[in-house]
């Protein structure tokens, strides 16, 4: 294959890798990497979340989100957001691996629901929704 051609390959297939079209990652560990993530305050999986109808554990995160106006407020926000997460889990004593058993626990139009037990025997629910083409957290709540 001439060099022109192989370069060109390489380019297109780095594309899709980038844009997120090579989709690599399974809903399942998809979610698991967005609250490990989470936990830990790594705000790489930022993008990864739609804040702006993100409900969190009972809390309206997407509501007070889209008030704000100024983007660097709105990156304050989840600024603050990682943090407070992450230190309340830490705080509590919370451990990543105390959540296992994670699984697709249902699907419906643009929504998959993941599912986690927890070591408490609670089962904790994370909401993807496909939005523009990409998956993004909307919702994070205990099962009922």
């Amino acid at each position: 294959m001439p060099r022109k051609n192989l370069i060109f390959m390489v380019g297109i297939i780095s594309l899709l890798f980038i844009s997120g079209c090579a989709q690599l990652e399974t809903d399942v560990q998809l979610t698991h990497r967005i609250f490990n993530s989470l936990c830990s305050g790594n705000r790489g999986v930022e993008n990864l979340i739609d804040w702006e109808t993100l409900k969190a554990v009972g809390m309206d995160v997407g509501q007070a989100y889209s008030k704000i106006i100024s983007e660097k407020e709105r990156a304050d926000y989840r600024r603050a957001f990682f943090y407070n997460l992450t230190f309340s889990f830490k705080a509590a004593k919370g451990r990543t691996s105390a959540f296992f058993n994670w699984r697709v626990q249902n699907r419906v139009g643009n929504n998959t629901i993941v599912a986690a037990d927890t070591t408490s025997g609670k089962v904790i629910l994370f909401t993807l929704t496909i939005k523009g083409g990409k998956r993004k957290l909307t919702a994070i709540d205990w099962q009922q």
